[in-house]
């Protein structure tokens, strides 16, 4: 009781905790940095892999913009579970070095999986959901979509939510396990229509043949924006007034609001030129 009240005791102690917390700190540093290393060594194992699985499995006839989105697709899925796998094991790794006994925690896993797996019904759900989304191909990053009340690109898949940005450039953030109906847009090209009035006194064929015409030469200065030269259809309405023209808009889903301004504005032009009067 008496080497208490010592300096020794006192100094002693102070350098056996301070050397203990060194060499705690130092195992945890160097956990740390393994588990850097790891991430970095399995992502990149991950990429590498992948990508030869895509080029290996993909078509001749499949396009390169749509393996490349099922490429990222996947790299996001198995990414988030390796960083979750990761991080449980840095977890683990931290607390064992802190002298915190983790046989109860490992031994217990599977019963704690479970019953977190119970009480968090909807994350599992998502994550479940996650894996069969891409497992079917209903859609990749990069394609255009609709689910629910949201159209836009999908940005980016994970284990549990889906992001979207829409065309006003807002940011949805769906939750795998609530997408039920999906409307992929990208898989083919969508067909529309603009409608041109012309005054009823105009040459009908004379328009038509300008309108064709035009789509034409459209077809060749927008090749990236139109899938298919813009052409009449027929007369969707008339009266003593006017004559309304059809023409088909053959576009991407995410280009097809342009598409249609593009047409209507080269086709007013031309109406013009040719000296046919609107209705």
């Amino acid at each position: 009781m008496s080497q208490i009240l010592t300096p020794v005791f006192w100094q002693t102690l102070y350098q056996e905790a301070l050397q203990g917390a060194v060499a705690r700190g130092m195992k945890i540093l160097v956990i740390i940095l393994v588990y850097w290393v790891a991430r970095q060594v399995l992502f990149r194992v991950i990429d590498l892999s992948l990508s030869r699985v895509a080029l290996g499995r993909a078509r001749p006839s499949e396009a390169e913009a749509e393996r490349v989105n099922r490429l990222r697709t996947m790299q996001g899925l198995v990414k988030s579970i390796v960083a979750y796998l990761l991080t449980f094991v840095l977890a683990v790794m931290v607390l064992d070095a802190l002298g915190v006994n983790v046989n109860g925690i490992i031994a217990t896993a599977g019963i704690g999986g479970i019953a977190i797996g119970i009480g968090a019904n909807k994350l599992t759900r998502d994550m479940l959901s996650g894996f069969f989304l891409i497992i079917e191909d209903q859609f990749a990053v990069g394609d255009y979509v609709t689910i629910g009340t949201a159209s836009g690109v999908v940005e980016e898949m994970s284990m549990r939510v889906t992001r979207l940005r829409d065309d006003q450039g807002r940011i949805w953030m769906l939750s795998n396990g609530d997408i039920s109906t999906v409307i992929n847009h990208s898989r083919t090209q969508v067909e529309s229509y603009v409608d041109v009035g012309i005054a009823s006194s105009a040459d009908l064929q004379r328009a038509a043949e300008a309108i064709n015409q035009t789509g034409e030469e459209l077809l060749r200065a927008e090749s990236g924006l139109l899938k298919g030269a813009p052409r009449v259809l027929g007369v969707s309405a008339l009266d003593a007034a006017k004559i309304v023209l059809r023409v088909e808009v053959l576009a991407d889903p995410q280009n097809l609001p342009f598409a249609q301004m593009r047409v209507r504005e080269a086709v007013h032009l031309r109406l013009r030129q040719e000296g046919i009067p609107p209705g």
